[in-house]
C-alpha cells in the first residue's frame, strides 16, 4: 500500500535535488564568473554581499518552511508540495534572468522566492513519516530519501557541468544550468499533481501565521525532551553549511577549478552520498539506535572536515569519500529522533520546525562566512571551512548529552 507513494516521493526528492545539484556549484562563485559590481568595488565588500546572497534563500525558508509544514497538516501534503515546486520553477527562471541582465536585485529576488516556497523537502519528509510505522522504518525511509539527495548530486552537477561547458557548445553559459533546473522543477510539479496520492489521513487545523513560527521555535528550544536535540541539529548544520556553501570558493581559490570543474567534483561527492544514505545508513538503522549512530559518526565527520583543508588534490578525493560516508548519517538520524518524539498528527509541524532550525543555521552560516572570508588565519578561503569543522565537533559534544525521550509530544498542546 505504501510502496508506490514512497517511490513517487523518492523520485520527487530526486528531481528536486537534481535541480539544486545543477545550480549549487555556480551560486557561491557567481561573482567570480560574472561582473555585477562597479569598478573599484573592494573584494572584502563583494565577500559580504556574497554572504548576503547565500543567506537570502535560507532566511526566506526560515519563515516559509514551518508555515508550509502547518499548511500541509491542514490541507494535505500534495497541494503544498505543488506550491513549493512552482516557487522553485519561478526562482530558477528569475536567477537566469539576473545573470543575463547582470542584475543583482534579481538574484536576490530569485533566492527569496525559491526560499519562502522551498519547503519541498520538509513536506516530502512529512509524507514519508505518514507512511512509516516506527523509528527504524523512518530511518530506513529517510535514508532512502538521503540516497535521492546523493543521486541528485551525481546527476545534477553532471548536467550543470555539461551545460556550462563552452568547450561542448558555444551556446552553453552559466545561464543554461538555471534554465535546465527550471525544467526539472516543472516536471516535478507535474509528477506531484498527477501521480502522488495524498498521504495524510488525519488532518488538524493549525495556526499558519509567522508569529506562530516563533512561538513554536521557542517551544522547541525550551521543551525538555527536544532542547538538546535541536541545539545539536543547529550546531551540526551551522558547521556543515559553512563547508557546503564555501567549499566551492575554497576549490576556486586553492585549486583554481572552473564552474564546470567544481560541478564534476560534486558528481564524485554525490556518488559516495548515494552509497552512504542508500546502503550504509539503511543497514545500520536495523542494528542500533539513531542516538548511538550519531555519537559514533559525528566526531569523524568533524575531523574529516578539518582534514579537507590541508590535503592535496589527490588526497582530497579520499577525504571527501570518507566525509560523505560519515556525514550521511547526520540528517536521517536527527530526523528520525525528532519524528519519533512527536505525536502522529504533529509530524508535519515538528519536521517544519526542524527545517526552521536548519534554515536558521543556513542563513547564519553564509552571513558569517562572508565575513570569515575576510579573515586570514591561514588563507582567507580556508577560514569558513575551519569554523565548520569546529562547529560539528561542538554538535558531537551536545549529542553525547541526548537522552531517550519518555513520551511523545503534541505540539498543539505544548505551544499553549
Amino acid at each position: 500500500m505504501t510502496k508506490k507513494p514512497l517511490i513517487i516521493l523518492f523520485v520527487t526528492v530526486l528531481l528536486d535535488m537534481i535541480g539544486l545539484g545543477i545550480i549549487i556549484p555556480f551560486v557561491p562563485i557567481i561573482f567570480k564568473l560574472h561582473s555585477f559590481f562597479p569598478a573599484g568595488f573592494s573584494a572584502d565588500h563583494i565577500n559580504v554581499v556574497l554572504g548576503l546572497l547565500l543567506a537570502a534563500y535560507p532566511l526566506a525558508q526560515f519563515f516559509g518552511a514551518p508555515v508550509l509544514g502547518r499548511l500541509s497538516d491542514n490541507h494535505g501534503r500534495k497541494k503544498i508540495l505543488s506550491l513549493s515546486l512552482f516557487g522553485s520553477f519561478l526562482g530558477y527562471l528569475i536567477f537566469a534572468a539576473g545573470i543575463y541582465s547582470s542584475s543583482l536585485w534579481l538574484l536576490f529576488l530569485s533566492r527569496i522566492i525559491d526560499g519562502f516556497t522551498g519547503g519541498n523537502i520538509s513536506v516530502a519528509m512529512a509524507s514519508i513519516a505518514d507512511l512509516s510505522k516506527d523509528e527504524k522504518a523512518k530511518v530506513r525511509n529517510f535514508g532512502m530519501i538521503g540516497a535521492a539527495f546523493g543521486l541528485g548530486f551525481i546527476i545534477g552537477p553532471a548536467i550543470g557541468g555539461i551545460l556550462s561547458d563552452t568547450r561542448i557548445s558555444p551556446y552553453f553559459t552559466t545561464i543554461t544550468p538555471f534554465l535546465a533546473a527550471a525544467v526539472f522543477a516543472l516536471a516535478n510539479l507535474a509528477l506531484i499533481r498527477f501521480k502522488l496520492p495524498e498521504t495524510l489521513t488525519n488532518r488538524k487545523k493549525r495556526d499558519v501565521s509567522i508569529k506562530g513560527t516563533f512561538i513554536n521555535l521557542k517551544t522547541a528550544f525550551t521543551y525538555k525532551h527536544l532542547k538538546t536535540i535541536f541545539i545539536a541539529v543547529f550546531l551540526s548544520n551551522l558547521g556543515w553549511v559553512l563547508f557546503e556553501y564555501f567549499f566551492q570558493v575554497f576549490l576556486y581559490g586553492k585549486f583554481h577549478l572552473t564552474g564546470s570543474g567544481i560541478a564534476y567534483l560534486f558528481v564524485y561527492i554525490g556518488f559516495w552520498i548515494v552509497i552512504s544514505q542508500g546502503y550504509v545508513v539503511r543497514k545500520f538503522a536495523n542494528k542500533t539506535s539513531a542516538r548511538k549512530i550519531l555519537k559514533i559518526t559525528m566526531l569523524p565527520s568533524a575531523i574529516l572536515l578539518m582534514a579537507s583543508i590541508f590535503v592535496g588534490k589527490t588526497d582530497l578525493y579520499v577525504v571527501l569519500a570518507l566525509l560523505a560516508l560519515f556525514i550521511g548519517f547526520m540528517q536521517p538520524n536527527f530526523s528520525a529522533i525528532l519524528s519519533e518524539s512527536s505525536e502522529e498528527d504533529s509530524q508535519g509541524e515538528i519536521l517544519g520546525i526542524r527545517q526552521s532550525v536548519v534554515s536558521a543555521s543556513q542563513f547564519i552560516a553564509p552571513l558569517a562566512g562572508g565575513f570569515l572570508l575576510n579573515v586570514e588565519i591561514m588563507k582567507s578561503y580556508e577560514t569558513p571551512l575551519m569554523a565548520g569543522s569546529l562547529l560539528v565537533f561542538l554538535s558531537w559534544m551536545v549529542v553525547l548529552m541526548i537522552r531517550p525521550f519518555e513520551k511523545k509530544i503534541s505540539f498543539s498542546k505544548a505551544s499553549k
